[in-house]
């Protein structure tokens, strides 16, 4: 329903919009302190109490000696059978993962504290790793200001050490200090413009606090191009604003929030923020005429890697594991702002993060809650019922770059799970000023083409890719019985049996071990995936289910046997199915970040466990080639990406419409539409 409630006054809709922004400012301020320390359920994140707790008794027990530096402290979730077998009112275990850094030592080490019982359970030092990136990393600036080599190779450019600030990235399998140092790339900004200084960088080893190598890739561009790079001060609106849409929901929402449980219409699940993953979804059932049934244990994203396309060092350095390398919730998460990134009848939760000496602290807006128009659900002749969808986001920044993750959850049992990237595309300078010229003789180019776009003179904008993988514990009605059939439509050869040329059929696999689930996408196939199982049927026979429907996709441009392949070897495919461990959650291992160290999807396949019948994971891989638009500069409108999880066979029938009752369905082609969720009203 839209209704305009504003009179035509300009006064009286200035005082209105005033009042609704009163009213959300405080209705986020009563958010913010929503948090609380109680924990209810196993699952339910660290407190900031735990935390605290957490960090004392590793003190107390020597642990830490006040020199470490904590890449992470978070739940370590209880064992998957534990938490199925929990009953409200019962005691659970209640412990906590820690890993910390030292910088004078090899390795990063991992601890695990018995919050209960109040002691350390287990401390494992795991050599040759350097964990993750860290602001203690600053040291770098540092170091090199000592160096009289790059302060030289800094003065041959023009450029003044006193006028830039330094960044570094890791090195990876590019490295050359000894393995288990920690070793990056070292590179410098212009203070006034923050821009990095091309074609200049520094191996160096932090473990030592030495530089290993000046490497100078120089172009001849020295110019310090006026990059019109963005400043949020700046940002005004260049075309007139909208009328104002502002959207209520007058009788509240219809969602209930009880600690970290989600409860609306048909759907139950609860979520959690991770310091690591982000946004966690656990424990999500729909219920089915009184009966809660399972669809999925846990679903996350926990990694996600970006290369870019153009061949000089440091492009190629630009490799980031930006979850296991930076966190999606420690360090880079943000808190939204109401109206623009979630809607103005958003419930925002707070998430309890910490700083890398231990010290919790509370991000307020970091999860949105809330219910959107999500258009028809179904119509037939003029009988149409409107749907509701209820929608969990939460926003990150790495860098540069902006992602925002959505997971929709509508009234038909389908899962919609979105991707929003925004920010600033990665940029360099080039020599030509218009994208007619041909690439200069001194910059990168392939047979006359360039790596990127020019969104403004001298500035190109380089061709990247990024790979998201979500991990989908899916749990259809059970754990133990579950399988994934592979669904692909093809064409009957035309002859006696296809007389006209038109008929086609699905041809159904069923795979058995973790090998021969190892697949990629195809569009001319219409290739899908049906997770089902293999006990459960509904009225006609057919395993009750969930098909996973990818969305766009990207192959990767790099070879197998390349540096990103050794250490994504995810993106040797876009689909895997896993048989369930409890430790396998990080597709491309623990510390990505570590020189030569590998582990994740690959090492974990190649024992070949069986996969049918069983408690099995779903690893999908969603990929997008972007090739920048001149429109994206000096910030990227927002491009959507994902995929859906829906059911097939999971109901007998449309679970929005009683199909049940004759009488029903006459009413219903009567005019006479089935009760929906309290209004969501857009107010224009």
């Amino acid at each position: 329903m839209i209704i305009n409630p504003f009179p035509n006054t300009i006064e009286t809709m200035t005082r209105s919009l005033l009042l609704s922004a009163i009213l959300i400012f405080l209705f986020c301020m009563g958010q913010a302190q929503a948090q609380t320390s109680a924990v209810d359920y196993p699952l339910d994140p660290l407190t900031a109490d735990e935390m605290k707790k957490v960090v004392q008794i590793l003190k107390d027990s020597k642990t830490i000696t006040g020199n470490d530096i904590f890449n992470i402290i978070n739940l370590k979730e209880p064992p998957k059978k534990e938490v199925l077998a929990y009953k409200p009112g019962n005691a659970f275990r209640r412990e906590a993962f820690t890993s910390f850094y030292d910088y004078s030592k090899n390795g990063v080490t991992e601890a695990v504290v018995d919050l209960n019982a109040d002691k350390v359970l287990s401390v494992k030092n795991i050599p040759n790793v350097i964990g993750m990136g860290l602001d203690a990393d600053s040291v770098c600036d540092a170091i090199v200001r000592k160096d009289k080599n790059w302060i030289a190779a800094l003065k041959k450019r023009g450029i003044s050490i006193d006028s830039v600030t330094h960044k570094s990235i890791f090195t990876g399998d590019m490295g050359i200090a000894p393995i288990g140092h920690r070793e990056q790339l070292v590179l410098a900004r212009y203070k006034k413009s923050n821009m990095v200084i091309e074609g200049l960088m520094a191996y160096t080893d932090f473990t030592t606090g030495k530089i290993l190598k000046i490497v100078d890739e120089s172009n001849g561009f020295y110019d310090k191009v006026n990059l019109n790079y963005f400043n949020p001060d700046s940002v005004k609106e260049i075309n007139k604003a909208p009328k104002p849409l502002i959207i209520t929901q007058p009788e509240g929402h219809t969602f209930e929030v009880k600690g970290h449980e989600i409860t609306w219409q048909n759907w139950k699940l609860r979520y959690g923020v991770d310091n690591r993953e982000g946004l966690v979804i656990y424990d999500v059932r729909y219920v089915d005429n009184g009966k809660e049934r399972s669809v999925m244990y846990r679903g996350s994203m926990p990694e996600m890697v970006v290369p870019y396309g153009s061949p000089d060092l440091l492009q190629a350095a630009y490799n980031f594991f930006d979850a296991g390398e930076y966190r999606l919730g420690q360090g880079v998460a943000h808190s939204m702002s109401p109206g623009a990134d979630a809607p103005e009848n958003a419930q925002y939760m707070p998430a309890i993060l910490h700083t890398e000496n231990g010290v919790p602290f509370q991000m307020d807006r970091a999860v949105a809650i809330f219910e959107e128009n999500g258009g028809v659900l179904w119509r037939h002749d003029t009988v149409s019922r409107r749907a509701t969808n209820l929608v969990v986001k939460y926003y990150t920044m790495i860098e540069n770059y902006d992602y925002g993750f959505t997971w929709r959850f509508k009234e038909d049992g389908t899962i919609d799970v979105d991707v929003e990237l925004t920010g600033i595309v990665e940029v360099k300078g080039v020599h030509r000023t218009n994208e007619m010229d041909q690439p200069d003789k001194d910059d990168y180019s392939y047979q006359g083409n360039s790596f990127g776009t020019l969104v403004r003179p001298h500035v190109e904008a380089i061709n990247h890719q990024h790979y998201f993988v979500f991990r989908l514990d899916m749990d259809i009605d059970g754990s133990e019985n579950n399988s994934v059939m592979e669904m692909n439509s093809k064409p009957v050869p035309v002859g006696d049996q296809n007389p006209y040329g038109n008929a086609f059929y699905v041809e159904h696999t069923k795979f058995k071990t973790e090998k021969e689930a190892q697949r990629s996408v195809n569009y001319e196939s219409a290739r899908n995936w049906h997770i089902m199982n293999n006990n459960e049927m509904n009225d006609y026979g057919q395993h009750v289910g969930y098909m996973l429907m990818p969305g766009a996709q990207a192959n990767t441009f790099s070879p197998e046997g390349s540096l990103l392949r050794k250490k994504a070897g995810f993106l040797n495919h876009q689909v895997w199915v896993t048989q369930y461990h409890d430790d396998e959650i990080y597709p491309a291992g623990k510390y990505p970040a570590s020189n030569k160290v590998y582990d994740g999807l690959p090492e974990w396949t190649a024992k070949n466990r069986t996969i049918d019948n069983n408690d099995i994971v779903i690893w999908y891989v969603a990929g997008i080639t972007h090739i920048v638009r001149p429109e994206e500069w000096p910030v990227m409108p927002v491009h959507h990406m994902g995929f859906s999880l829906m059911p097939f066979g999971f109901f007998s029938t449309n679970p929005t419409f009683n199909n049940s009752n004759p009488d029903f369905i006459k009413k219903q082609f009567k005019g006479v539409v089935k009760k929906q969720p309290d209004s969501v009203i857009d107010h224009e």
